[in-house]
């Protein structure tokens, strides 16, 4: 039972992380690393420590301290997460910024991606060691400056992010389990839609990766230390060279760092498992930057993701969690248990598909759909 007076947004959501997601439990240690504009948030997090019997300890990056280490002739890299905490911490909190993200932008790829990862090999490395159970923190990422940039309103961004991290990991795992039993028993894909995709695929021979918010002993045992709040989320690695037809996305691609940011209306055309062909209706210049220097993989799909968070619909970054929504990967799937170690990864999402497996109606409009008994 929640106690009374534990009403307000930060509150409610550090109690989800950290009791269903993380299961921190009295007598460990919890890290909680943050921007300087979500500093509210990360309060939350390490008042809900303490009532929890932990040590949290309270990790900030100044924003304008960090620019100007940038900036500094002799500084000879990004600044990074401190390393060390990470093998110290039974559980990590992590709420991402900077909020002038677009300051990064005349970074070069390899300065962008260490921002990006801020947490590089050093910090795995302690993480592994230490099992870390870790999370990071979307709502911190819906600023007015990301809002401005995608074209969406932040309050009603804040808002559905919070709502989606507020589902509970049993309710994610419930709805993920029926669709994981039958894609364990499965062998091809047909996806369908009225614009006129139809694309059939075949799925790895190895078992669907289940995002439901819980960093548990076996997704640390495979080597999964981290999740994203809000998740939600079946992903399915395809075998490669076993792909065909058409793929249009009804859904934007949001990715901050691109130029533009937003993509529309993705089509791609498939022939014997690689993409032959594509097009967008709005911003596909990122895209075609991207694939042009993305390297051997870049052309084969690599999964089928499905989406089983009822709280998202079209929130920028993680709509791929979205129930129902249908998403497929480009490039790179060796994270998900594939076989293409491409760096190189694009993820498109339809909502509203008819989705056939082996033959048999699997999801209709985005619902899973029974097996017939025989």
């Amino acid at each position: 039972m929640r106690r009374a007076g534990r009403t307000r947004p930060e509150d409610r959501l550090a109690e989800t992380v950290l009791g269903q997601c993380l299961g921190v439990r009295r007598g460990e240690t919890v890290t909680v690393e943050t921007w300087g504009h979500a500093l509210p948030w990360a309060r939350a997090f390490v008042l809900e420590a303490r009532r929890r019997g932990c040590e949290p300890t309270l990790v900030m990056e100044d924003e304008e301290a960090f620019f100007r280490s940038l900036a500094q002739p002799d500084s000879r890299s990004v600044p990074s997460a401190p390393a060390a905490l990470a093998e110290s911490s039974d559980a990590y909190v992590y709420l991402p910024g900077p909020e002038q993200f677009p300051r990064l932008l005349g970074l070069s790829a390899e300065e962008l991606d260490a921002v990006v990862g801020r947490h590089g090999p050093e910090w795995w490395r302690g993480a592994r060691r230490a099992g870390l159970r870790a999370a990071q923190i979307a709502v911190a990422a819906a600023t007015p400056t990301a809002a401005a940039r995608f074209g969406v309103d932040r309050d009603a961004w804040e808002r559905e992010l919070l709502r989606g991290s507020l589902v509970a990991p049993d309710r994610l795992a419930r709805a993920a389990a029926p669709i994981v039993r039958r894609l364990l028993r499965g062998r091809q894909l047909r996806v369908r839609h009225p614009n006129g995709t139809d694309l059939t695929v075949e799925l790895l021979r190895v078992p669907p990766l289940i995002e439901d918010g819980r960093v548990d002993r076996a997704d640390r045992r495979a080597g999964r230390l981290w999740t994203q709040i809000p998740t939600g989320v079946v992903a399915a690695p395809l075998a490669p060279g076993a792909a065909d037809g058409p793929w249009e996305a009804n859904r934007a691609t949001y990715d901050r760092f691109s130029d533009p940011p937003v993509t529309l209306g993705a089509r791609f055309s498939f022939r014997q498992g690689r993409l032959r062909e594509y097009s967008f209706d709005r911003g596909g210049a990122a895209f075609s930057r991207a694939y042009a220097r993305g390297g051997r993989g870049r052309e084969l799909p690599g999964a089928i993701t499905i989406g089983v968070n009822p709280a998202i619909s079209r929130a920028p970054e993680v709509g791929e969690v979205a129930a129902g929504t249908v998403g497929l990967l480009l490039g790179g799937n060796r994270p998900l248990g594939g076989r293409n170690p491409s760096r190189f990864s694009y993820l498109t999402l339809l909502a509203g598909a008819r989705v056939d497996l082996d033959g048999e109606p699997f999801l209709l409009d985005g619902a899973p759909v029974e097996r017939a008994r025989r």
